[in-house]
């Protein structure tokens, strides 16, 4: 009796099923825009948005230039984000805001242009080139609508992607001091301090520039470390000064201690060295 029962149900599921598929194909053959429009509705509102996007795409010539076609274009756009399709559906939101700038849904497509741009930004170690394009997007969508509903997400998401670059760049800086470019290390470091004053890696970023600048003086010729071992205490000083607190400074303050000495050292050497060549001369 129980598999009886089975048998049915699976009898009346995949008679439906079939009788949707048959009815779908002979709707994209049927050339009455009308019902194809009702199906691609009905579709769309079932979530089958694979269907809805075949009818809708099929619609838009019928349309094109009518309130209708603004509609299609709208949910077209949201067949394919449904589907995952960002970059697609980024692209339909957009055409949609500038066919329609002072339609029904001008202000949410250009919203779901930058989302679905938001959607398509990378994890921090891979290129950020939709990253960037994102904020593009969104700083666009908040000077045409300021006093926008979504300006609240709009402002998580920017901090999202800011937050991202931020830490990207912060590892790229962070890899020059450990490959030992000290130079180049502290221009990046810096740069990223400039660029991301908000970061939560600041103290760390400036531990390390300091950090690299007693050690780009350890590794300099002898007429640049008088100029770089001052630059090497002055920024301790600074640091010193920042972060009085810091699990930094017992490290910095031991350098530091040692970078004054030698420096002293270097500073009495080259005197005695100058007092040698003029007793010559």
């Amino acid at each position: 009796m129980y598999q009886m029962k089975v048998r049915i149900i699976i009898f009346f599921i995949s008679f439906l099923v079939f009788g949707c598929s048959n009815k779908y194909q002979k709707t994209l053959k049927n050339t009455d825009p009308a019902k194809k429009l009702e199906l691609a509705q009905y579709y769309y509102n079932k979530k089958d948005y694979f269907r809805a996007s075949t009818l809708f795409e099929q619609l838009q010539d019928s349309y094109n230039g009518t309130s209708t076609g603004e509609k299609i274009t709208y949910y077209s756009a949201y067949c394919n984000y449904g589907m995952q399709n960002n970059l697609l559906a980024g692209y339909q939101f957009k055409t949609y805001y500038e066919n329609f700038p002072t339609g029904t849904w001008a202000e949410e497509c250009l919203y779901m242009y930058a989302h679905c741009l938001f959607l398509e930004s990378q994890v921090w170690y891979l290129d950020q080139t939709d990253t960037y394009k994102a904020l593009e997007a969104i700083k666009l969508f908040v000077s045409v609508y300021s006093d926008s509903k979504y300006i609240p997400e709009c402002n998580i998401q920017m901090d999202k992607l800011r937050n991202k670059l931020a830490f990207k760049a912060y590892k790229n800086a962070k890899m020059y001091f450990q490959t030992r470019e000290y130079k180049s290390a502290i221009v990046a470091l810096q740069n990223v301090i400039k660029d991301f004053p908000e970061i939560p890696q600041k103290e760390e970023l400036d531990y390390l520039t300091v950090k690299s600048y007693f050690l780009l003086t350890d590794n300099s010729i002898d007429k640049k470390k008088d100029e770089r071992y001052a630059d090497a205490v002055l920024n301790f000083q600074q640091f010193k000064n920042e972060y009085t607190e810091s699990k930094f400074l017992p490290e910095l303050k031991k350098i530091s201690y040692k970078s004054e000495m030698l420096m002293k050292r270097h500073q009495l050497k080259n005197n005695g060295s100058n007092e040698k060549e003029e007793q010559k001369s």
